[in-house]
């Protein structure tokens, strides 16, 4: 009986573990699918789209956010608990945007951040891990990275 305790216990705190990290990639896909949707709207409608985060600060991630396509009003949208996203700053990102803009015709990123690139960090409040969701550069092209930079 202990050695099956034993193993049920190491075998729980795996799955556990594994549903966290499975959380955490959802988060940053849904995020991206949004990013991706807004790219796409601008391109389509030639009207600019937005997605801007509610959090403003890397030092204070928030599950919420809102997205804008077109001319219609904006959306919020929130993620799931225990997931969070607020723009990075760190290592060779000196600036940060709470706000991706897609402008028409050909979905780019609009703002001084476009140049060197955007990213946005998403978290979980129980796990350690991180994602990276990245607009790169004025093209505004969306990825999903483990590492910032």
């Amino acid at each position: 009986m202990a050695i099956i305790g034993i193993v049920a216990s190491i075998l729980t705190g795996f799955f556990v573990n594994n549903l966290r990290k499975a959380q955490l990639r959802d988060g940053a896909v849904q995020l991206l699918t949004e990013l991706r949707q807004a790219r796409s709207q601008a391109q389509r409608t030639s009207q600019n789209s937005t997605v801007t985060l509610t959090s403003t600060a890397y030092s204070s991630p928030n599950k919420g956010y809102s997205t804008a396509w077109g001319g219609s009003s904006a959306q919020s949208r929130t993620l799931t608990d225990p997931i969070r996203v607020a723009p990075y700053v760190g290592g060779t990102i000196t600036t940060t945007t709470n706000s991706i803009i897609y402008s028409t015709p050909y979905g780019e990123v609009t703002g001084g951040a476009a140049v060197s690139g955007i990213v946005w960090e998403i978290s979980s409040t129980v796990i350690s891990d991180k994602l990276y969701v990245k607009a790169v550069g004025v093209t505004g092209k969306v990825i999903l990275s483990a590492t910032p930079n």
